[in-house]
């Protein structure tokens, strides 16, 4: 069986005479399998997206609390954006695949261009492994892949936000008393509302590919992909963080001389850069396992449009962070003039 899946590794096949494309990583060599791709899906804007999840996941966290001791976060711009998106996403998933019904092998082309490094012929049947000439793709081919493709830019950005708001409601139900972190009323339904569409529409659109294996298997790499991403970012996080922290800790301790404190300084600032070392290998064999970062609708970062994206992600997570550094500021301020007038006050009264 020759499907789309064998001409999504352009290394395998004839590509003489043909110029290899800037952007696009599974059709390099054919521009033309793009040409349904939105931009809208591209990597900044995508980016754009993970930041502004990252600006509310900070301002939910650090959010000030109540009389009663409780963080109670609501509507915010950057949730706004944030909800959105994924909105937008499943949407657009629902219309191109009641466009792509009835097009035989949409699952398969599906799940094969969003995993191009499963070996298929294990779980999916025979598939012909002669030598391919790119100089000559059937038109049912490239329909089958532009469609394909054409969903593979939405479909992620639908799982990452239902495994994030699964994630959420878990620590909503169980932990909320724990976590004293209440949101408001209108926000917990602007959410769920959210949370429940695009799982609504994630669900018809499997029963619109007209296979239950390779729909699960969609569903199973899908949803288990963002949770990946997630501890690898927040790994990435944390060590510079770490290493930063094991070397103002050995400052400290050097400075005041003190022995044991300069031997747990060290002991931590090479459990730190071994981390590092680790992450250093952990992050190339990431990107040359396949596991993509961004959804690959030929779009390159470097185009004008993503680029504004970004920035716009950029700018919202920095005035997020720059008002959270204020306010502690301004809190560590009010507490030392506190305490300077509590002594003043003491003073007074010893006179």
């Amino acid at each position: 069986m020759t499907s789309i899946c064998n001409y999504s590794h352009p290394e395998l096949q004839i590509t003489t005479g043909l110029t290899r494309q800037t952007s696009g990583t599974l059709f390099p060599y054919n521009p033309e399998f793009y040409q349904l791709a939105s931009g809208l899906y591209g990597p900044g804007t995508i980016y754009c997206w993970y930041l502004l999840l990252t600006s509310v996941i900070i301002n939910w966290c650090f959010h000030e609390k109540n009389d009663s001791g409780y963080r109670t976060p609501g509507i915010s711009n950057d949730l706004l954006a944030a909800l959105a998106y994924p909105l937008f996403a499943a949407t657009d998933t629902l219309i191109h695949s009641i466009q792509f019904l009835g097009t035989p092998y949409r699952a398969l082309a599906i799940f094969c261009l969003r995993n191009p490094r499963i070996d298929l012929p294990g779980f999916f049947g025979t598939f012909n492994h002669t030598q391919l000439n790119l100089h000559s793709i059937p038109p049912s081919i490239v329909y089958l892949g532009q469609r394909a493709i054409d969903l593979t830019g939405p479909l992620p950005v639908c799982y990452t936000f239902t495994g994030l708001m699964f994630v959420g409601l878990l620590l909503d139900l169980c932990f909320n008393e724990k976590l004293h972190w209440r949101p408001t009323t209108w926000a917990k339904w602007l959410m769920y509302g959210t949370y429940g569409y695009v799982v609504l529409l994630m669900a018809v659109f499997h029963f619109s590919l007209g296979n239950v294996g390779i729909s699960a298997f969609i569903s199973l790499y899908e949803a288990i992909l963002p949770f990946w991403l997630f501890v690898l970012f927040a790994t990435c996080l944390l060590v510079p963080l770490a290493v930063f922290g094991g070397l103002g800790m050995l400052g400290t301790a050097l400075w005041k001389g003190n022995r044991k404190e300069i031997r747990e300084g060290v002991r931590n600032l090479v459990s730190c850069v071994v981390l590092a070392v680790f992450m250093g290998v952990l992050w190339p064999a990431m990107l040359s396992g396949g596991i993509p970062l961004a959804p690959d609708v030929g779009v390159s970062l470097r185009e004008r449009d993503q680029i504004a994206a970004l920035l716009g992600g950029v700018t919202t997570l920095l005035f997020t962070v720059g008002r959270l550094v204020r306010k502690f500021v301004q809190e560590r301020e009010e507490e030392r003039e506190g305490e300077v007038e509590e002594l003043e006050t003491l003073a007074g009264h010893a006179h």
